[in-house]
């Protein structure tokens, strides 16, 4: 692994989220290995928020120490305590420069057994937490003149039924990796949002009526190892894309857009909104990739 990546984070500091989960783990290591100091945080909760342990992220630091790499736990709730995360990083490192917001809960069920209250809690660790450490750190990034910021969000942002708060608490990530992006510019902070696909407790919890077959090459697939070249890219001084949306698993990259077209005039009746609706469903041009709102306007306007 430290061949792949070769001390690209040496005197780095690295925040990572949900740092003891299938994706946390491998990249926690792979950032070690690369020369980073990670701060490996994780609140040892079950899939949908439950309870806390220790155990698995403090194994993880044990794993990493062995190796001569440099690491400290965390075991503070993202959704709650996201300075605190922060605070022990400037703490042990002096600085943050990357921020993996890994950490995710979900709860299965239909729109009518999932209260608020529930969906609220999943949009307090999955997105709320997310800002908040971008919050805490963003002084400290701007002072450096240097900052990553990985944002997570799903390809269920496409549709996933019985999951309707996990998705949206994803999909709310990727407004705000553009405005981030927007405000980060000045100040070297690139901001950028992945939906990596691998199999984990979360996806174990959302594929029951997966055939089995067809389960068993997912999971050898879609490891949490084969998302580490795009994440360890948007993490690093090499990357100079900011505010993208993309896509990985199984080795693989995507791009993900957000796109717009042409407003059809002169509606003035139910018919004549339908007749543009459909008109504009089934045509593929005329169309555009905004990047702020600005620029949304702008092309609305022409």
């Amino acid at each position: 692994m430290s061949q792949r990546y070769p001390k690209e984070f040496h005197n780095r500091t690295a925040i990572v989220t949900g740092a003891a989960g299938s994706i946390g783990a491998p990249l926690c290591l792979a950032l070690a290995r690369a020369g980073a100091n990670v701060v490996a945080n994780d609140y040892g909760c079950s899939v949908s928020g439950e309870g806390s342990s220790s155990d698995q992220v403090t194994q993880l630091v044990e794993k990493i120490k062995e190796e001569g790499l440099v690491a400290i736990s965390d075991t503070h709730d993202v959704s709650t305590e996201a300075k605190a995360i922060v605070d022990a990083a400037i703490a042990s490192f002096g600085r943050v420069d990357v921020i993996i917001n890994n950490a995710g809960i979900i709860e299965y069920g239909a729109v009518e057994n999932q209260s608020p209250g529930v969906v609220q809690k999943i949009f307090q660790v999955n997105a709320l937490g997310a800002y908040a450490l971008c919050h805490y750190a963003w002084p400290h990034m701007k002072r450096q003149g240097y900052g990553r910021v990985v944002n997570f969000t799903s390809d269920s942002i496409f549709g996933l039924v019985n999951s309707s708060g996990y998705v949206m608490a994803r999909g709310a990530m990727l407004g705000i990796t553009r405005s981030l992006a927007l405000e980060g510019a000045p100040h070297g902070i690139l901001v950028n949002t992945v939906a990596p696909a691998a199999f984990s407790r979360m996806m174990a919890e959302v594929s029951r009526d997966i055939p089995t077959a067809q389960l068993e090459w997912i999971k050898a697939k879609y490891t949490g190892e084969s998302n580490l070249p795009v994440l360890m890219a948007l993490a690093s001084e090499k990357i100079t894309l900011s505010g993208e949306i993309w896509h990985s698993g199984a080795y693989s990259v995507g791009r993900g857009i957000l796109g717009t077209t042409k407003n059809r005039t002169d509606i003035h009746t139910t018919d004549d909104c339908i007749k543009a609706m459909e008109k504009l469903k089934a045509e593929e041009s005329d169309w555009a990739e905004p990047k702020s709102v600005s620029e949304f306007l702008s092309f609305k306007a022409t």
